[in-house]
């Protein structure tokens, strides 16, 4: 017997195990249940004229709700409008007791009820919005495996479902798991379901749960997260708040070390006067970019002057702040630069840079006791 041969055919079969176990592939989720309930066909009640029939859907192609005929010998394609929804009728006599277990906190008790009722649902999510007994167990669906912490089933569903053709409600609900992750600090995650987000048309009022994830992740050191954000913000906000987006997105532009992309953009802006709210923005977008050239003495001014024209509401104030300090600290001036960032611990308690503040201060050198008496 060959016992070297041997010993090296179980080293490769355990090299190649371990290339499945952490392979990309092996890492994707697999949503189970999608597999069991997602292609299950749907009963539907249809009313006309007083009376009722049946139909068996299984499929929703090209605005057509697909029914198989009875017997199963063949489908028709019927084409779907707000009218006929109206005439549709789905059993939920199910969704009062799924609404009371989670009222209760039972998520995993709803759950076990929602799986089989709203996945073979998903597949007709486009049909109009006036369909509620359709849309409201997918919707509640979302919403429990969110509540029950199920994130990766949540966003598989959502991954599922075509959001710039569906009601804001759904939008809603991906905001909700995009601040659960980032609450959590999952800022990738996060990121990606602000990525999903539509902006256009009817979707505008989504934008500003964008921003306000935008700031989040900019705090993270997410800038090539934010880029895509604001270029698609960009497309779609009206005329008098271009300025604003772009200096946003000048700004992580730089702070992802893109500069020859950021300049073009901050040499084409125009400086607003000082009393204007985007003054202080303007000087914090210069002022980065000097810091990111290295001229820290020059960074220092540019943030100064913004800084004193800036109201302590302002949401960039922070970032500004700490900034400031960092270029104290690069100018081995600690005590200015462990002031600054006190006062953005203190003042800022909430905001992610305090964060950042915090560690910055704990590697500064600790200031030495005075040993006169």
């Amino acid at each position: 017997m060959n016992h070297a041969l041997i010993y090296k055919s179980i080293i490769l079969n355990i090299v190649l195990l371990a290339a499945i176990f952490t392979s990309p592939l092996a890492a994707q989720y697999t949503n189970v249940y999608w597999t069991k309930y997602g292609n299950n066909p749907v009963l539907i009640q249809q009313l006309s004229n007083g009376s009722s029939q049946t139909l068996k859907f299984v499929a929703f192609k090209n605005g057509m709700l697909v029914a198989e005929l009875e017997g199963g010998i063949g489908e028709v394609s019927l084409p779907v409008s707000e009218s006929m929804t109206k005439n549709l009728r789905l059993d939920n006599s199910v969704m009062p007791e799924i609404k009371r277990m989670s009222e209760s906190q039972n998520h995993m008790g709803a759950l076990k009820l929602l799986r089989p009722k709203a996945y073979p649902l998903i597949k007709f999510h486009q049909v109009p919005n006036t369909f509620t007994q359709l849309h409201r167990p997918i919707q509640e669906l979302i919403n429990t495996l969110i509540d029950a912490g199920e994130y990766s089933e949540a966003e598989d569903v959502i991954s599922r479902i075509t959001l710039d053709k569906v009601d804001l409600k759904y939008s809603q609900s991906v905001i909700r798991l995009m601040n659960t992750y980032l609450q959590r600090g999952m800022a990738d995650a996060g990121a990606r379901m602000a990525k999903n987000l539509p902006v256009e048309g009817n979707y505008t009022s989504n934008i500003s749960s964008i921003v306000d994830a935008a700031d989040t992740l900019r705090a993270s050191g997410k800038y090539e997260a934010v880029i895509p954000l604001y270029r698609e913000i960009e497309k779609v906000v009206k005329e008098e708040s271009k300025d604003n987006v772009r200096m946003w997105l000048a700004y992580c532009l730089v702070l992802a070390n893109r500069l020859s992309e950021a300049n073009p953009i901050i040499d084409s802006l125009i400086e607003p006067e000082p009393k204007n709210r985007l003054f202080s923005l303007y000087k914090l977008l210069q002022g980065s970019r000097e810091h990111r050239n290295g001229n820290y003495n020059q960074a220092l001014d540019v943030l100064t002057r913004g800084f004193v024209r800036a109201q302590t509401s302002y949401d960039w104030v922070p970032e500004m702040l700490y900034l400031i300090g960092d270029c104290y600290a690069r100018a081995t001036d600690t005590v200015a630069a462990r002031n600054v960032w006190t006062e953005i611990a203190i003042l800022y308690p909430k905001s992610p840079w305090a964060g950042r503040a915090e560690s910055s201060l704990a590697e500064l050198p600790i200031p030495q006791q005075s040993t006169n008496q």
